[in-house]
């Protein structure tokens, strides 16, 4: 892979990786010394004892854990990503070995496997 689009991939991942902890931020804080872990905050809409109150807050609370999961594992999945950047291993297929396509490194910088593995995976092949 020529230098220029490995920065031009390292940029759309550290855009992301951006998007990402601002993200997480605006639904939880970040748990210390942990680097990708987050913990959602649960929301407090006022002091009511109004049962509809109370549900909106564990049902938003409870979406917020799932969204804070995803984006969390997809942090870890960027932060990796760039790590293998910075030592030369970026691209590489982990299950064949191969080299992913630039195509779906284009649309997802983070990807970790070509595109015949995925499909093998999902049992698609």
């Amino acid at each position: 892979m020529n230098q220029q689009i490995l920065a031009e991939l390292k940029q759309k991942l550290e855009v992301k990786k951006a998007g990402l902890l601002k993200s997480l931020a605006s639904i939880g804080e970040k748990a210390k010394g942990e680097e990708t872990n987050y913990n959602a905050t649960f929301p407090d809409y006022g002091d009511s004892a109004s049962i509809e109150d109370n549900a909106t807050e564990v049902a938003d609370y409870t979406k917020n854990l799932s969204f804070e999961r995803d984006l969390e594992k997809e942090l870890r999945d960027v932060d990796k990503a760039l790590k293998e950047i910075s030592e030369g291993t970026y691209g590489k297929c982990k299950y064949c070995s191969k080299e992913i396509e630039l195509e779906r490194l284009k649309i997802r910088p983070e990807s970790t496997s070509c595109v015949a593995c995925k499909k093998a995976l999902k049992g698609r092949a």
